[in-house]
């Protein structure tokens, strides 16, 4: 089938990618993206013409409407059996342009990385809930949020497709011995009130200091202060857990990534809500063990808690509990438990599963409308 697959994110985000690495051996794909985002992949065409940002207001408005007005040329005159839309710049512009142009391809797909934006307005809720009807086919990483999508939106479950997150192609983990002397555990990734590192350091704070010098905790990445606006550097000060913690806030490059990673022990997931989590398949990637709060995508993606352990969320005492069991962990249980991420990544959550998953999820969508 020949696909556009529409992407503002790249390169920052290499999910699109990684996915059409392993579905260009399935489908005929065109990948419609952001102004200098194109990499070398082998049978994939690459149209660059979205806005790629960093002007100023009114020169930004011209060029993002110019680059919505290119993708509206390409969907009309491309020919193409699946216009499959990744995620928004806008989504205020973008869905409606998009529920126009649906009558000029076979169908159309979305992929739900999140049901509703985090800070979802009820203008937000029929938006989205009006796009979701109009998709011949919703693409969501676990059953979780299949179930949310028919509960909330009365959507049938043909409709939608279950397409597991990949684990990240481009890491190498190396050989990792548990840390003997204080066991190195991260949170990675854009700080947001729901992911709840402000939990993660009210469960330091209540622990001994015998206990807390066995631990070394590393929250990194970036904040903005309009999704999340909280002074963490002052909350650990005032709790005092300064040398406990290392706060890195900003860009992480790739390689100062990947040795946050290779360092790491395990991974830290203290999230009070989440619809499915990237992170958690980079810290697979990396054979991490992870300890994650038991809310329903991460029983699911967790199996269950057989790739760490998982702990009631919003519960101070029970993540702090599962920090300082974790600690005590043998080397025996510790390559174990890598065994069963390694098993579940080989079996699940990789690209070549996902790619037949969407590619199956493709064709009875389409024979579903030739009906």
């Amino acid at each position: 089938m020949k696909v556009l697959m529409v992407e503002h994110f790249l390169p920052g985000s290499v999910y699109t990618l990684e996915l059409c690495r392993a579905l260009r051996t399935e489908e005929q794909i065109t990948i419609f993206c952001r102004k200098g985002a194109p990499r070398p992949l082998e049978g994939v065409q690459w149209k660059d013409k979205l806005y790629a940002g960093g002007k100023g207001w009114a020169e930004a408005l011209m060029r993002y409407g110019g680059g919505l007005l290119a993708l509206a040329a390409e969907i009309c005159t491309g020919h193409y059996d699946v216009l499959h839309v990744q995620g928004f710049k806008d989504a205020r512009y973008e869905i409606p342009l998009y529920c126009k142009l649906k009558r000029h391809c076979g169908i159309l797909v979305h992929t739900v990385h999140n049901l509703l934006p985090h800070e979802a307005s009820p203008r937000d809720r029929r938006l989205y809930g009006d796009f979701y009807r109009v998709c011949d086919l919703l693409v969501v990483h676990n059953l979780y949020c299949r179930q949310l999508l028919m509960d909330e939106y009365h959507l049938p479950p043909e409709k939608i497709c279950v397409t597991p997150h990949g684990s990240y192609t481009q890491i190498s983990p190396k050989e990792h011995q548990l840390h003997t002397e204080k066991t190195e555990f991260l949170q990675f990734g854009v700080l947001r009130r729901y992911k709840g590192v402000d939990i993660l350091l009210e469960a330091l704070a209540r622990m001994t200091e015998t206990q807390r010098s066995r631990v070394h905790v590393t929250v990194a990445g970036q904040q903005f202060p309009k999704l999340d606006a909280t002074d963490y550097a002052a909350l650990i000060r005032e709790k005092g857990l300064e040398g406990r913690v290392t706060l890195q806030l900003g860009h992480v490059p790739d390689e100062a990534l990947d040795a946050l990673y290779q360092e790491a022990d395990f991974c830290l997931f203290p999230y009070r809500e989440i619809y499915g989590s990237g992170a958690l398949l980079m810290a697979y990637s990396y054979s991490k063990p992870v300890l994650a709060s038991s809310i329903p995508a991460f029983e699911e993606e967790t199996d269950g808690g057989c790739t760490g352990l998982l702990f009631p969320p919003e519960e101070p005492d029970a993540l702090k509990d599962a920090i300082l069991r974790a600690a005590d962990w043998t080397e025996e249980t510790y390559t174990g438990t890598q065994s069963h991420i390694r098993q579940l990544v080989e079996e699940k959550y990789n690209w070549k599963h996902s790619a037949e998953c969407l590619a199956e999820g493709y064709r009875n969508a389409w024979q579903r409308k030739q009906r």
